[in-house]
């Protein structure tokens, strides 16, 4: 066993419901009524006797796997556990690739199941999500603490993982200090504002941020208010320079806070070219 001394053990060993944490309709960040209006709603959690998201790990012991480590988001809360970063870059390994998420941890906890599962299985690649930077690991419980900037960010440079493959939660997570702070290290998350090129599906009187479009809208450009009742958009849109004004709010799981499919899609993308180009992170 991996965390069966930590207090989370408790509640997720061999737990098996169709709640789990804020993804309960008490609790969702988007209401009841949403909760139960999502669209996806064919799906249970199953967590293993090691305290997963998972099959049975005993199975894996001594061999090789990669893993895959992070909170809430690992787990894939909100969702089915096929929908998971950790699912989809799976299928691209012809090994097993271990989903060893924990709701709740902070990068310290990451760091301690990290080292553990090296000394149980022949870990080849591991792929980290980072976590909330304030998270603290004290006598076996997760807790969210309240640490200035410089505090959190010294505490998680001595809790990252070398020779690894990482990247950081969503841009909505973090402030504008902690995006700066990740910017700095190079560690890959998923921005807020996206290209238009790629967002046209997008409900533009929705999506489109009023501020940023009217920044860098040229005089040529229509208007915010005309572009938001369908106006045809100008061909500088299309750009990777003046594209960036659109924001993607459709990404969310049933709990409205954690990431869909289509969302950890592009995590799983990221992870697999980067293991592709052989490079790691710190």
């Amino acid at each position: 066993m991996l965390i069966n001394k930590l207090e989370y053990y408790k509640t997720r060993s061999n737990y098996t419901g169709n709640i789990c944490g804020i993804d309960d309709p008490a609790r969702s960040k988007n209401g009841k009524l949403a909760w139960n209006l999502y669209p996806e709603q064919d799906f249970d959690y199953k967590f293993n006797s090691w305290g997963f998201r998972g099959p049975e790990y005993d199975q894996f012991i001594n061999t090789p796997v990669n893993i895959c480590l992070g909170d809430s988001f690992t787990v894939n809360v909100g969702g089915p556990i096929s929908h998971s970063w950790a699912s989809q870059l799976a299928e691209h390994f012809d090994i097993p690739t271990l989903n060893l998420g924990m709701d709740g941890a902070g990068n310290d906890a990451i760091q301690l199941l990290y080292q553990r599962a090296c000394e149980v299985f022949d870990v080849q690649d591991t792929f980290v999500m980072y976590s909330f930077l304030p998270r603290r690991l004290r006598n076996g419980v997760f807790l969210q603490e309240v640490h200035e900037d410089k505090d959190n960010f010294e505490y998680f440079l001595r809790h990252c993982i070398s020779g690894v493959h990482s990247c950081a939660l969503p841009e909505y997570c973090m402030s504008a200090e902690e995006k700066m702070f990740f910017d700095k290290l190079g560690i890959y998350y998923l921005p807020r504002i996206t290209n238009y090129s790629s967002s046209q599906h997008l409900d533009r009187t929705k999506c489109v941020i009023e501020s940023i479009y009217n920044d860098i809208r040229g005089s040529s450009w229509p208007t915010y208010s005309s572009f938001i009742a369908d106006a045809d958009p100008h061909p500088d849109m299309f750009t990777e320079e003046f594209g960036y004004f659109m924001e993607n709010k459709n990404i969310t799981n049933r709990d409205g806070f954690h990431l869909n499919y289509d969302s950890n899609k592009k995590y799983a993308d990221y992870f697999i070219q980067d293991s592709q180009s052989a490079t790691v992170m710190l």
